[in-house]
Order: C-alpha cells, then structure tokens, then sequence
C-alpha cells in the first residue's frame, strides 16, 4: 500500500539509518514503542493494528481508534474557512463542528457498507438538523467508491488534505468523523462507523465535558 504520509517517509528514514530493521513499532502519535507493548491487549475493544509494507521494513502501528486532542486555532479557522466560506456561516462561543471523513476506495467500499450508511443517514439526519449548535461537513479524500453513500449528501473534497493531514496521516480504514469545539478540542474515531445515533451521544458528551 502506498503511504502517502511525510512523517512515515522520515520514519522510514530513520529506519535504514538505525541498519536496515526489518520490524518497525509505532503507535498513532508517531513514537517508537516496543513490540511486547505494541503487542499488549488493548483495555478498548475497538483498537487495533495496522501493518504497512515498505522498501526496506515493515511499519507495524498500534491504533487507538478514539481520539481526544487538541488543534492550533490557525488550524481550526483554516477548517472553517475551506468548508465553510461559500455558506457564509458565523461561527458563534458554543457551536460545534462535525466532520465525517470518507478515505476512498477500501475494504468497507462495498454496497452493503454504503446502503447502511445512507439507510442510517436518512434515519438520524433530522435529529442532527435539531441541533442548533451543531454545524456538519462531509469530507471525502477521494470519490472512488463514494457513489451509493448518499446522493443527497453535499459531499466536499479535502482541499490541500487539510483533513487527512489534521487528523487521518495514516491511512485508517473505512472512514471516521472528527467533533470540534470553538476552541479547537476534538474527539475523533478513527475506523469503521456508521452515521448513526451514538454520534449524538458523543456530541452531548464532548459538549459537558470540555
């Protein structure tokens, strides 16, 4: 698979200075960790691994598939400024951003996968509405293997990765979403998901808690 992320070139670098290692362990935030803590059990049941064939040495990453964290404020106005500016949205203390991400074409590209996905669109997508704090976007690297996700979806591509780069630099599968406050704090899961309620929840939960 072609990895198209800058830093895992470095790692790879680094990799064929440090003698050619064969087996090379990280976890999501780009740090060296040992293969008996990249092969610990996880205590969330949804992480996992992702394995990477380069030139000279496998790329082994150790996934937590939910995320908190935090991006400069630069970041988060160029966000609102390439998915937002055509709409002329104001931007007020409490509002939140949703983004949903589609990577392109992988494992969960199938009819089966994208019938769920629009069924439960169509299913959630008035309570979103009711959310008046809640400003939505979704994002699409790629248009391989979108069709039949929902034709009445305002899909956007990622202008200059801007997403991909902010918060998918691997290539995760299957998709994911991001929420963000006015600040700049995020949750985010990275891997399969559905639009569904739960994000609703989640929504709620990142609101309280931050």
């Amino acid at each position: 698979m072609k990895i198209i992320s800058t830093i895992l070139l470095i790692f790879l670098c680094n990799c064929i200075l440090l003698g050619q290692k064969k087996e090379l362990y990280i976890n999501d935030n780009f740090e060296y960790i040992s293969k008996p803590e990249f092969e610990r059990k996880s205590d969330q049941a949804l992480d996992y691994t992702l394995r990477f064939e380069l030139d000279s040495t496998f790329l082994n990453v150790k996934v937590s598939r939910y995320k908190e964290g935090k991006v400069q404020l630069k970041v988060l106005d160029s966000i609102k400024t390439t998915f937002f500016k055509s709409k002329n949205e104001e931007f007020g203390e409490n509002d939140i951003l949703l983004i949903n991400y589609y990577p392109g074409s992988d494992k969960c590209s199938t009819k089966a996968y994208k019938s769920n996905f629009k069924s439960k669109y169509n299913q959630y997508r008035r309570k979103f509405d009711k959310i008046d704090n809640l400003k939505q976007v979704f994002v699409y690297k790629s248009t391989q293997g979108l069709k039949g996700s929902g034709n009445e979806i305002d899909w956007k591509p990622d202008i200059n990765n801007l997403i991909e780069k902010t918060f998918y630099p691997i290539p995760y599968p299957c998709g994911g979403y991001v929420i963000m406050n006015n600040k700049g704090s995020y949750i985010s899961e990275r891997g399969e998901y559905s639009y569904w309620n739960g994000l609703i929840r989640e929504i709620n939960k990142f609101t309280k808690s931050d």
